[in-house]
C-alpha cells in the first residue's frame, strides 16, 4: 500500500510540473506573439527603406551596396524568426480531410528536389494501398519539409536520407477485422545521431543546438501533428542516425471501415544532384 502511495504521489508531481510547464509556455507563447506583432511593422518599413536604397546602386560604392544587403539579409532572417515564433503561438486551425499519405510524401519530396544544395540522396519507401488518413494535407507538409531539412542537415548536405510511409501494426489481441489506426510517416537519417542530453529537450520551445535555428521547428511540427489527432516520436543513437516518426489516425467511412487509397506500391529515389 505505500509503494503505491508513494507511486501515485510522484505521479499527480509528474503531472503538476507538466501543468505548470504546459501554463508557463502558453503564457510565454501569448507573450511571444505579441512582441512578434510589434516587432514585424518596423521590420517592414526597414525592409521598404533598404529597398529603395538598393534600388538607387548605382549612386552606391560597393561597401554601401554591401551593407545594404545585408541589412536586407537580417531583415528576412528576423521576419522568418517572427513568423515561427508566431506560428506556435497562434498556430492556424486546420481542416482536416482523409489525405493519401504517399501522395504528401511524393509532393513534399518534389518540391524539397529544387533546392539542390549539397549532394544528399532521398530513398522513399511507400507501402501498397495505404489507408486515407485524417490530417490537413497542407500542414502536413509543412511537417515533412521540416523534419526532412532536419535530415539534410544532419548528414551534412552529403548524405542519404529515407522517407517511408507505411501502416503501423496493431498491438497484440487486436482484431484483424477491426482494421489498421494509424499510419506512419518516417524520415530516417544516417547522420551523428542525438546525444540524450538534447534528445528529452527537442520540443522545447525556443531549444536549438544550431547557430541560427529559432528553437521553434520541432515545437511547431509537434503542435500541429497534435492538432490532427496524432504525434511525433523519434529513436536516436549517438552515431546510428536518428528516426523521427509522424502517426496519425487513419480515416474511417461513415460506417468505421478505413478508407483506402488503392495505391500500388511505390519504391523511388531521389538525389540533390542534377538531371542529366
Amino acid at each position: 500500500i505505500c509503494k503505491k502511495r508513494r507511486g501515485l504521489g510522484m505521479e499527480n508531481s509528474r503531472q503538476h510540473r507538466r501543468l505548470q510547464e504546459r501554463d508557463r509556455l502558453a503564457a510565454l507563447g501569448e507573450m511571444a506573439a505579441g512582441l512578434a506583432h510589434e516587432v514585424k511593422n518596423p521590420l517592414g518599413a526597414i525592409k521598404g527603406a533598404a529597398q529603395l536604397l538598393g534600388d538607387a546602386g548605382s549612386r552606391l560604392d560597393a561597401a554601401e551596396r554591401e551593407f545594404v544587403g545585408i541589412i536586407l539579409e537580417e531583415v528576412e532572417r528576423l521576419d522568418r524568426v517572427v513568423g515561427s515564433v508566431l506560428d506556435y503561438a497562434r498556430p492556424s486551425k486546420g481542416e482536416l480531410h482523409a489525405v493519401d499519405a504517399g501522395a504528401v510524401v511524393r509532393r513534399t519530396l518534389t518540391v524539397l528536389a529544387s533546392d539542390r544544395a549539397g549532394d544528399w540522396d532521398v530513398e522513399t519507401d511507400i507501402a501498397e494501398g495505404l489507408p486515407l488518413i485524417r490530417a490537413d494535407a497542407e500542414q502536413l507538409r509543412q511537417v515533412l519539409m521540416n523534419l526532412v531539412r532536419n535530415a539534410i542537415q544532419a548528414v551534412g548536405g552529403r548524405g542519404k536520407v529515407r522517407v517511408s510511409a507505411a501502416v503501423r501494426e496493431r498491438g497484440p489481441g487486436a482484431s484483424v477485422n477491426d482494421g489498421p489506426e494509424w499510419v506512419e510517416i518516417s524520415v530516417r537519417d544516417e547522420g551523428p545521431g542525438i546525444p540524450p542530453q538534447v534528445l528529452e529537450k527537442l520540443f522545447v520551445p525556443f531549444f536549438t543546438t544550431k547557430p541560427t535555428g529559432t528553437g521553434l521547428g520541432l515545437a511547431v511540427s509537434q503542435r500541429l501533428v497534435e492538432e490532427m489527432g496524432g504525434r511525433i516520436e523519434v529513436t536516436s543513437r549517438p552515431g546510428a542516425g536518428s528516426t523521427f516518426t509522424v502517426v496519425l489516425p487513419v480515416a474511417r467511412d461513415a460506417l468505421g471501415a478505413p478508407r483506402s487509397s488503392r495505391e500500388p506500391a511505390r519504391r523511388e529515389h531521389a538525389s540533390s544532384a542534377p538531371a542529366e
